[in-house]
């Protein structure tokens, strides 16, 4: 490996302020950093919804193929983003500290979802939200909605919809999380979507200690829970659900849901599991929400 390091990103905004923050942790360590854009399919394929792309790992998959074949070094993406079939020769060898999982609601008006008109229009590009907003307020319309998040609130600001979900990790990354009102969403209400907040860090295999040094513990340990019990379903984003783990002390609470797109609850599961059984009792949650719903999604 060469001793300048390439590290390769999609070019959006938001993409690029989470390579910046990966970046400046490499140069604190001495290290020299040239970031590399990379176009993905997902960025291209402006006329399908967001959730059939991240199915196959649109926004992922050509960076990682280029990591693999070693184009790059390393590359940094939104954790919730990568599949759990992942390309050969590359793993998640660090993540960053989870600046937040929850969703955040953004209207025109200011007022807060529950408080919105009947009719009102959500934009969303994601199948989890959409079901959890049926399910929350049956009476408001909803239109997808693509683009970065810059995009998308240029489009609210327009008035081409009442209101738009986005993460609050996003707005808290570019730094507009104290310039825009909005309210965070309750995760018992809307369970964010397994390892949203996250930013992760991947290598070819037998290269991880190039970022390893960065990972946060607290975070890593959440962020594969939620991933092994993804994982176990064999579920992606055309199945709305979501997955939470939240360490505390010596325990993990786990919250899942798996709902139908009209919004009807097919099942919601809350546990507490102690961190050193945490990844085969994920197994074990994984299991009983096959055996509940009486299927396999694979």
């Amino acid at each position: 490996m060469s001793e300048r390091i390439i590290l390769g990103t999609r070019g959006s905004k938001l993409a690029l302020a989470q390579a910046e923050k990966v970046a400046s942790y490499l140069r604190e360590a001495g290290k020299e950093i040239r970031i590399q854009i990379i176009k993905t399919p997902g960025d291209v394929m402006k006329n399908k919804p967001l959730y059939e792309l991240k199915r196959t790992g649109s926004f992922v998959r050509r960076i990682d193929e280029a990591l693999s074949k070693g184009e790059i070094d390393i590359a940094v993406h939104s954790m919730k983003d990568i599949p759990t079939k992942m390309v050969e020769n590359v793993v998640i060898a660090a993540v960053l500290e989870r600046e937040s999982p929850f969703d955040a609601f953004i209207s025109a008006s200011g007022k807060r979802i529950e408080d919105l008109d009947s009719g009102s229009v959500i934009g969303t590009s994601s199948l989890r939200r959409i079901a959890q907003i049926r399910r929350f307020r049956k009476d408001l319309k909803i239109r997808d909605i693509r683009g970065d998040l810059e995009t998308r609130l240029r489009k609210l600001s327009s008035g081409e919809f009442d209101g738009i979900i986005v993460s609050e990790a996003g707005l808290m990354r570019l730094g507009i999380d104290k310039e825009v009102d909005y309210q965070r969403l309750s995760a018992e209400l809307f369970v964010p979507s397994a390892n949203q907040g996250i930013i992760a860090i991947t290598t070819r295999k037998g290269e991880e200690d190039l970022v390893s040094f960065m990972t946060h513990r607290k975070t890593m340990l959440e962020a594969l829970v939620e991933r092994e019990i993804l994982k176990e379903l064999g579920i992606g984003c055309t199945i709305p659900a979501g997955i939470f783990a939240e360490l505390k002390n010596e325990y993990i609470r786990i919250i899942c849901e798996i709902l139908n797109v009209d919004g009807a609850e097919i099942l919601t599961l809350k546990r507490r599991v102690k961190k050193d059984s945490a990844f085969q009792d994920a197994k074990e949650i994984a299991k009983e929400i096959k055996e509940t719903i009486g299927k396999s999604f694979k």
